[in-house]
């Protein structure tokens, strides 16, 4: 998923499950801030206030591989069930890293954050909780297993949904997974199931007790809001600036927050919180895991009284927590399967 679902579809959904404008704006920018989230930056460096956060999403595949089982399993493939319907391939593989659609591992993960209370742990554990419908299917690491029958892609590196491009990420597309048994994608489906499951996630804390069927109702309503703003079939995606706009108008009906959704902007929580300027620095064809240059990058704290408070600090000590009590549960569950140190 993109910016469609994890920012404005995400606001959507929280505003209709009870959150107010502030804390759905939150969960949010949280969720989508988890794929632009890939910038080392070391705040106050050699101060006793010095800072230094966590990525949450990298573009350099290259990197040794424990970063990318910190990154990739946690935030955007959370490993499901292997033997899951859904994953059934027509070469009969399975593998135990196979992102599936609301599995175990990713209630567990979701439910954790949930419980915290954390507006920014709920947002970045939404991210990878709605990510197992969109990335079913493919694992998030180096493997085969994730390779598209297109002689084409033979040159594309298999990890994640590289070989399937953009195709699991737009709303409106219709596609075909050829290693499957059941080969036709069509990704309002997927999509409305995550905003489904969601929806219900976020009423278990902000209307507990709710009746099943007014649940189902509500959500029945939900879905068919999203999906008259979603539009007709779109296999180009040309139409997505279209659908943006709708889904920020949506937000000023009742309902669904009474204010238009303010646009996403990946810088605003950083240069709120530090004296420097950082818009142009994030180049997305430079594929190094950090831009971060020790030597030229220097950054300062507007406030060292009050950065604590800021959303960009909260952000990222909440990625710090999600990482760790993630991975705590990934290895209970999943990755004591493997051999880590060949994968």
């Amino acid at each position: 998923m993109d910016i469609e679902f994890h920012y404005y579809m995400t606001y959507l959904i929280s505003a209709k499950a009870g959150f107010d404008a502030n804390e759905s704006t939150i969960i949010a920018h949280s969720s989508q801030y988890v794929d632009d989230n890939d910038i080392i930056f070391e705040i106050d460096k050699g101060k006793a206030s010095a800072y230094r956060n966590y990525i949450s999403q990298t573009m350099n595949i290259l990197k040794p591989k424990p970063n990318l089982l910190r990154i990739y399993p946690i935030f955007h493939f959370i490993p499901g069930d292997p033997l899951a319907e859904t994953a059934l391939r027509k070469d009969g593989k399975m593998h135990w890293l196979n992102t599936t659609p609301n599995s175990s591992n990713a209630n567990a993960i979701i439910d954790l954050a949930l419980a915290s209370g954390n507006l920014y742990r709920i947002g970045i554990a939404s991210h990878s909780y709605v990510d197992t419908w969109a990335h079913q299917n493919f694992v998030g690491y180096f493997d085969e297993f994730n390779a598209m029958s297109d002689p084409l892609s033979a040159a594309i590196p298999n990890i994640g949904h590289a070989d399937a491009k953009h195709n699991p990420d737009w709303p409106a597309l219709v596609w075909q997974d050829k290693r499957l048994l059941t080969d036709r994608v069509d990704n309002n489906e997927r999509f409305m199931a995550a905003a489904e499951h969601l929806f219900a996630k976020y009423l278990s804390i902000t209307k507990p007790g709710m009746k099943k069927a007014e649940i189902t109702k509500q959500a029945k309503e939900l879905k068919k809001d999203l999906l008259r703003e979603i539009g007709e079939r779109d296999q180009s995606n040309d139409f997505k600036q279209e659908r943006i706009a709708r889904y920020k108008l949506l937000g000023a009906n009742s309902g669904y927050g009474d204010q238009e959704i303010t646009k996403y902007d990946e810088s605003d929580w950083f240069e709120a919180v530090v004296n420097e300027k950082v818009r142009g620095i994030r180049d997305k064809s430079d594929s190094s895991l950090s831009r971060w240059d020790p030597f030229t990058d220097i950054y300062t704290w507007k406030n060292k009284s009050k950065y604590k408070q800021s959303d960009w600090y909260r952000f990222q000590q909440a990625v710090k927590i999600h990482q760790d009590e993630s991975w705590d549960i990934l290895q209970k569950n999943t990755f004591h399967k493997l051999d880590l140190r060949e994968l």
